[in-house]
């Protein structure tokens, strides 16, 4: 139920980073998820049967789906202000303030790059801002991460807001999705993680994820792990994955500028 072992391996080191002392500790409680949209249900599932009283704040805008996620779940919502038209960038003023005034120990919805649909991403000093402020109000980070590599074109570079959340001392959840950064959308290819205090912690709360994940679909997809598994696995693979990462990337931005010259025209 838990998924492909070595997929979930090299998931985490994406995440959490190569020489992570969290994977190292066995502090992180993981399972193989229907790409995304799943670890992020598996969740929201999770969060309602051991939270219940818990709402989760969701970014206005975000990815639709997400509303339905949490809906479908029982888990009441609220938004934060995140994006600004007039600017066309974000709402840094509005979104710290809604941090601030949100309840202590508050679940917030983060995109970890590449937010969808805008775009905009907060830079490294802000996200070190809302790090900050979260420890302050003791708020629980739950990233979604389904573009890891699409917006800088360097999956270590796409990662460092988690980064900055974990050096700062958070207990955090992940959702991975590969449905985009190696084309294995309709493989469903995921990973759900979430950083506990200790060892025994990660093993009672990875085994509530297998439970709650066996109703729901029993096992996930097999095929798409592999794939994922022997990328990551393998160094010369993965350097070529990383090349078409950065390429992907050139070439969404001369399309971007190539359509915009057309609408100009």
């Amino acid at each position: 139920m838990g998924g492909s072992i070595h997929m979930i391996e090299e998931s985490l080191k994406l995440a959490y980073g190569e020489d992570s002392e969290f994977i190292k500790d066995k502090r992180i409680a993981a399972v193989q998820a229907l790409s995304g949209t799943g670890a992020c249900r598996l969740f929201a599932d999770f969060q309602k049967r051991f939270l219940p009283d818990s709402q989760i704040y969701i970014p206005t805008p975000t990815w639709s789906n997400h509303h339905n996620i949490w809906r479908d779940a029982q888990v009441p919502q609220r938004t934060f202000s995140y994006y600004h038209p007039e600017s066309r960038g974000l709402d840094f003023a509005g979104l710290m303030d809604d941090i601030k005034n949100a309840p202590n120990g508050s679940f917030f919805l983060l995109h970890a790059c590449a937010h969808n649909p805008t775009g905009v991403d907060p830079t490294e000093e802000q996200w070190r801002e809302i790090s900050y402020q979260f420890k302050l109000k003791n708020h629980f980070p739950f990233f979604d991460m389904a573009y890891q590599g699409f917006a800088s074109g360097d999956p270590e570079r796409d990662a460092k807001a988690i980064r900055i959340f974990l050096e700062d001392g958070h207990q955090i959840g992940c959702a991975q999705s590969y449905a985009k950064n190696m084309g294995l959308y309709g493989q469903r290819a995921g990973c759900l993680s979430i950083l506990c205090e200790d060892e025994m912690q990660a093993v009672a709360v990875k085994s509530q994820l297998q439970q709650i994940a066996r109703p729901m679909y029993s096992n996930p997809p097999v095929h798409g792990a592999l794939v994922v598994s022997i990328i990551l696995s393998d160094p010369e693979l993965k350097n070529v994955w990383l090349g078409e990462v950065k390429v992907w990337l050139i070439v969404s931005l001369e399309c971007g500028r190539h359509f915009g010259r057309i609408l100009k025209s």
